[in-house]
């Protein structure tokens, strides 16, 4: 399985007299919920209609309702029995409702994302009932990370059924990584084609204040995912005399207990725990800083760390799907040689011992949405004529 980005000569049915296609992406959650899969799904939906293709979102949220965003239309159905604010569940008959709406509508392709949330089996089997072709696209590189031993068991059970189920029966599965691709693959999946996470390109043009000690946090307050690591490496390196400055950025069930530690620590002053903030002030944040990505869970594959690059900044990161790509790339990133606090704070020191240099704009292009869209479009229309002929 190749790691190398495709650039594909393809034009979009915007100006190229290809026929225009008609995409359901059905999926658990979307904007205004933020987070990388929302981000991910979100993005696609926008790059493919700027191709020129309509787009339809069906997703879940606590009231039903339809709305116009830039052009995708989205509808909302009613979620129930919310389980830790990851998973929720639709109701009874919303898969015949949407095989019902895949029809009036004439989609082309159903897009699903991530084989443990309830849409994506919805979305299958809708797609199977109104004989429409789908594409997967799995976003996680392992079984569910978590300290929890109940949800550990229930996460595994629903990946190796319903996850299994939905991996197995798409008609073509894509994977933002290629320990994503693996992972897809042991749970079912015939084949799993690695599709990267994308950005959107950086809007900033001026000259960017370089500032690498300004360390900044992007993500879920969640256990695992390393937001007490990062606390713990500003207060070693200060200790140790090094002026860095903090900033925590995400919401979360422990965003309470993030900002009451970071009182405790003594970092209140030099360390801004801000909680969710709007995405363009994610990347202001990150423009010029030290991205610091001390996650343990099992991710897929973070955008945070090509909008650090994107902006400029640089990254220290424990070793994620991704990170060593991007490294070989040329990619201002330091990659740990453990998943310890100890390890962080010397990656932490070395990388601040002697920044890296930017990434150039040429490598960051091929990691942009416009490209990723067409690679997408590409796939669709493979898919539909592979399906056409069986």
């Amino acid at each position: 399985m190749s790691d190398a980005i495709p650039t594909l000569p393809i034009k979009s049915a915007l100006n190229s007299g290809l026929p225009q296609l008609r995409i359901a992406m059905v999926t658990n959650t979307y904007p205004p919920r933020m987070g990388g899969l929302e981000l991910h799904i979100a993005n696609l939906a926008q790059s493919l209609s700027d191709l020129g293709h309509r787009i339809w979102v069906l997703t879940l949220a606590s009231e039903r309702s339809e709305r116009m965003d830039s052009g995708i239309q989205v509808r909302t159905e009613r979620s129930h029995l919310p389980i830790a604010d990851v998973i929720s569940f639709p109701s009874f008959g919303t898969t015949s409702d949407i095989t019902r709406f895949l029809r009036d509508n004439s989609i082309d392709v159903v897009s699903t994302h991530t084989r443990f949330f309830p849409m994506s089996l919805v979305g299958l089997r809708a797609a199977h009932a109104a004989r429409i072709p789908t594409i997967h696209t799995e976003h996680g590189s392992g079984f569910v990370a978590t300290p929890s031993p109940i949800i550990a068991v229930g996460s595994r059970a629903v990946d190796v059924s319903m996850g299994r189920y939905v991996l197995s029966h798409a008609d073509r599965v894509l994977a933002v990584s290629p320990q994503a691709a693996a992972f897809a693959q042991r749970l079912g999946a015939s084949h799993a084609e690695v599709f990267y996470n994308a950005i959107a390109p950086s809007q900033y043009t001026g000259s960017v204040e370089d500032r690498p000690t300004h360390l900044v946090f992007v993500g879920r307050m969640v256990a695992g995912k390393g937001w007490d690591a990062f606390q713990d490496a500003v207060f070693a390196l200060r200790s140790a005399g090094m002026d860095v400055t903090g900033e925590m950025i995400g919401d979360g069930a422990q965003l309470g207990a993030a900002r009451e530690r970071c009182e405790a620590l003594g970092l209140s002053e030099v360390v801004k725990v801000r909680g969710r903030v709007p995405q363009e002030e994610v990347r202001v944040a990150l423009r010029g800083s030290t991205l610091v990505n001390p996650t343990t869970l099992s991710e897929g594959f973070q955008t945070t760390l090509l909008e650090a690059i994107a902006e400029q900044g640089r990254v220290v990161t424990f070793d994620v799907p991704g990170a060593q790509l991007l490294r070989e790339q040329g990619a201002p990133i330091t990659v740990c040689a453990s998943k310890t606090s100890d390890s962080l704070v010397a990656g932490l020191t070395d990388a601040l011992s002697d920044p890296l240099p930017h990434a150039s704009t040429d490598l960051i292009q091929e990691w942009t949405w416009p490209v990723r869209a067409r690679q997408y479009e590409s796939i669709a229309f493979e898919v539909i004529n592979q399906y056409a002929r069986h």
